[in-house]
């Protein structure tokens, strides 16, 4: 090794003992080459005479190689799963109850995650019809190891061909402004978004308790530069800066598993705190032939995620005998659908009559599946989940642990799954509208448990309806054979829509998977739009994008509308809409529900004339005809 070498080494490993990450020989040599340039740059002969500088520099020049080694790669909106969370879940939650929110985003590199917050937070703001002097309080603080990063933070200034790769030009007009002269090929943020943010020079190593509790903590794509000992270090540093409900947010290839820390993952590589005793564990038992299969989901579903696989079987023959031994039954079963001895809608229709747990069919998600998907929805699977094959990417991931937490809490007592139809009331929330007397259209949005839910309503409807159209959350395979098989059971047609069909009377049409459909007029008609259209609420086909494209028509129409079971908030806000426009709306009780989540947020907002059982939905649409 020759000396140069030795010197750069040095000052590699000083740098190193004070921001404590891992360097991989890349990055190390990436280290030398930028320390040869600032040789050049302040004209020393020689390393040798360079190193004697920075020792006599070290404060200056530590400041300057710090930048160097601790730059990493960032851009507006990365990792967009995180920032959909927020819009779709965290942020409604707060701006409804007019909370205030602190967020840190704990390694700022050039800002451009924490304006990415500040923007998020704004447009929900905004969609929520709140204006720029009216929104709840936030403050964002962006912090980094890194004085010249915070400075150019601060300066909120960026290369305007970077920010129009990454975002929409709609977002960079109503967030930055554009420079002038010699600052053309730039843009600035705005001050609507600055005064959101605040920005210090903070060490993840130090001491932190200075700057309080947050309810979101940023630390992403960070940790894996870090050893184990201080991956440990900084995050039960940052638990003590996360208010108790609060949520941690990791890059999509960082986890906290194995680590033992209190913090429980609950989507997208985002943690929230694990104040649960262990025994609240979500307990799964998987049904499937195929061993890589049953490995995969023992990997993913581990006590530090707060789940427990408490038996696994090949076939559901070898499933019951196991079951039947068990003194703690699981709280969801994991299916395959195609196995030896007995096939999984084989078993569903065992189990149809019987109490069971909610059970989530992982199979095969094809064109050739889907009348097999539509049947098991039928016989009251809890949801259908694609089988992960080859690479298993973290959204995949995350989607199959909320998919069984959402199936557990689905879970109802015996008695309230037996309780009589009588004892289901009707509640009437809100005055019916004034002029309502007819409907000449029916909107309907459902998911989770909205196939059996669409069957009950359409199966007592006859004849002399309006046009019925539909958005139920499905894969882009499945909505046709749903289509066909509503056909097949009912005695009008059931439609998947295409694009300008006339909506006719006695027809329902069902939005396709995997696109969107909106309602639009043409002279006195009323047609289907069907578009590629971003997706709405994390939604592709969206209720709330149809519900929408009903409030902005501009003929007078009688319209009702009904949300039915489903995960999440989907539809809420469009219904909400509608009832400000005279629509009749209905919500699907929380008893008849398999999840009351749709419905819930629906009331919640004040947009529901009725909730009802399931069963009387039928019956008040009979009535209004």
């Amino acid at each position: 090794m020759n000396n140069n070498h030795e010197f750069y080494l040095k000052i590699i490993e000083d740098i190193k003992n004070i921001i404590h990450v891992e360097l991989n020989e890349e990055k190390i040599n990436l280290g030398i080459e930028k320390i040869k340039l600032r040789i050049n740059i302040l004209n020393f002969k020689n390393t040798e005479e360079y190193y004697e500088y920075y020792l006599n520099n070290i404060e200056s020049e530590r400041k300057n190689l710090i930048s160097i080694l601790t730059n990493h790669t960032t851009e507006f909106f990365r990792e967009p799963e995180h920032f959909d969370y927020l819009a779709d879940e965290f942020f409604p939650r707060y701006i409804k109850n007019k909370k205030s929110l602190r967020i840190w985003s704990a390694a700022a590199s050039v800002g451009k995650e924490v304006y990415s917050i500040a923007i998020c937070y704004l447009e929900v703001c905004f969609s929520l019809g709140l204006k720029y002097d009216s929104i709840p309080q936030i403050e964002i603080l962006g912090t980094d190891i890194d004085e010249l990063s915070i400075q150019k933070c601060q300066n909120g200034i960026y290369l305007a061909t970077d920010i129009e790769k990454e975002m929409g030009k709609v977002l960079i007009k109503k967030y930055f402004d554009y420079g002038e002269n010699e600052l053309k090929n730039y843009v600035r943020i705005k001050d609507s978004v600055f005064k959101l943010c605040k920005f210090k020079v903070h060490n993840l190593l130090d001491s932190s308790n200075e700057i309080g509790k947050f309810d979101v903590i940023f630390i992403r794509n960070i940790i894996i530069y870090y050893k184990r000992k201080e991956v440990k270090d900084i995050i039960m540093r940052l638990k003590n800066n996360l208010e108790s409900n609060g949520i941690l947010v990791l890059g999509h290839s960082e986890s906290l598993s194995n680590l033992d820390l209190p913090f429980i993952h609950i989507k997208n590589s985002i943690y929230t705190l694990n104040l649960k005793p262990n025994d609240d564990l979500t307990r799964v038992f998987v049904i499937d032939d195929t061993l890589t299969m049953r490995d995969f989901l023992r990997k993913i579903l581990t006590k530090e995620e707060n789940f427990l696989i408490i038996g696994e079987a090949e076939n559901p023959i070898e499933a019951m005998e196991k079951l039947e031994k068990l003194e703690l039954q699981p709280h969801v079963i994991v299916l395959d659908l195609n196995m030896p001895k007995m096939n999984g809608i084989e078993y569903l229709e065992l189990l149809k009559n019987k109490p069971h747990p909610p059970i989530v069919i992982m199979s095969s998600m094809s064109f050739d599946e889907a009348d097999n998907g539509i049947k098991c929805l039928e016989l009251g699977a809890f949801d259908y989940i694609e089988k992960p094959s080859g690479v298993h990417s973290p959204k995949e991931i995350s989607n199959i642990r909320n998919v069984i937490t959402q199936a557990r809490k689905s879970i109802k007592s015996f008695e309230l799954k037996n309780k009589q139809l009588s004892k289901q009331r009707l509640l009437s929330l809100n005055p019916l509208p004034k002029k309502f007397i007819k409907p000449d259209l029916i909107a309907i949005g459902s998911s989770t448990g909205g196939v059996e839910a669409l069957q009950t309503i359409l199966l007592q409807l006859k004849t002399n309806f309006p046009p019925i159209v539909i958005v139920q959350h499905i894969p882009e395979y499945f909505s046709q054979a749903l289509a066909n098989r509503l056909s097949e059971l009912c005695k009008f047609k059931v439609f998947e829509g295409k694009n300008r069909q006339i909506l006719e009377p006695n027809c329902v049409y069902l939005a396709p998977g995997g696109k969107q459909m909106r309602i639009i007029e043409e002279k006195s008609k009323l047609l289907l739009e069907i578009n590629d259209s971003e997706k709405i609420n994390m939604h592709k086909p969206s209720i709330d994008y149809l519900f929408y494209s009903l409030v902005n028509l501009k003929n007078e129409i009688n319209i009702c509308a009904i949300i039915l079971t489903g995960m999440g908030s989907d539809g809420a806000n469009g219904l909400k809409e509608l009832y400000n426009k005279n629509a009749f709306t209905i919500a699907q009780d929380e008893e008849s529900c398999v999840v009351f989540g749709m419905p819930k947020e629906a009331i919640a907002l004040g947009g529901v004339h009725q909730v009802a059982p399931l069963h009387e939905i039928p019956n008040i649409l009979k009535k209004i005809l």
